[in-house]
This record gives C-alpha cells, sequence and structure tokens, in this order.
C-alpha cells in the first residue's frame, strides 16, 4: 500500500491526545449526520455531535472512539479532531458508564419544576445520556 495516499488524523482532548495515526479513512458524527473523511478531500471545519468517531485502518481494521461534541478541521490529508472528551473503545469503563447513564435519568425524571434552572441542569443530564449512552455503544465495539 505504499502507493496509496492515508490521511493523518489526530482526535485531541483538554485532557490530551486520545489518537493519532496514518490511516485509510475517519467517519465523524456531524451534527447533521455522518460523514467520510478520505485522503485528498477538501478543506473543511465542521461542527461534530456526540457520536461514534470510527477509523479505518491501512490494513483495514477500524478503531472506535466514543467522542463528544467539537469540531474537525480537514486540511488535504491531515484531520484534527478536537472534543470535550474521548475514549478508544476499549479503555471505555463500562461500569463507570452504566452508573453515569442511571444518574443521568435520574436527574432528568427530577427537574419537573418550571424555571430556567430547571431547564438548564435538564439539558446537562439529557447531554450527560447521551455521553453515557455513546460510551456504552462504542465499548460494545472492543474485542
Amino acid at each position: 500500500m505504499s502507493d496509496e495516499r492515508t490521511l493523518h488524523v489526530e482526535v485531541v482532548t483538554p485532557d490530551g491526545e486520545v489518537y493519532h495515526a496514518d490511516v485509510a479513512m475517519v467517519v465523524l458524527p456531524g451534527v447533521d449526520g455522518e460523514f467520510g473523511i478520505l485522503p485528498r478531500h477538501q478543506p473543511l471545519v465542521t461542527l461534530l455531535a456526540i457520536g461514534e468517531t470510527r477509523i479505518r485502518r491501512v490494513s483495514d481494521e477500524w478503531d472506535y472512539i466514543a467522542t463528544g461534541i467539537g469540531y474537525a478541521q480537514v486540511l488535504f490529508d491531515k484531520v484534527l479532531v478536537v472534543v470535550d472528551h474521548g475514549e478508544l473503545a476499549g479503555a471505555i469503563d463500562v461500569a463507570r458508564a452504566e452508573e453515569a447513564q442511571r444518574r443521568a435519568r435520574e436527574r432528568m425524571k427530577e427537574s419537573g419544576d418550571l424555571g430556567a434552572q430547571a431547564e438548564v441542569d435538564y439539558f446537562r443530564a439529557e447531554q450527560a445520556l447521551k455521553r453515557a449512552e455513546n460510551r456504552l455503544t462504542v465499548s460494545r465495539r472492543a474485542h
């Protein structure tokens, strides 16, 4: 495969780098749906939603990362993914994710009062639930 082009992909969070490699393709969870990036892609900056980032290595094996909100910058053969959190499928603590899911569901049930604070709390709980569910979904990809 030495004559084929690759993408250099980096996934970073406020806690540091989660992933970096030269790969064949990356599929990202955009705010309007998933989209794939191949080598020689047009330059692009786009927002990302909570979801699963899939990366196809040159060997045709796949890596899966549970990623949070953020953005992706594509500049020819380089993809920089900047997200608020990211975990490789094999590194996800399933028990911790299940506990986060349970807590988020409880908070969403409790936010019955009206007012701006209740709405903010509900939104935060909803986002926490999405992150936990995403982590659990991606954790099932680990071999």
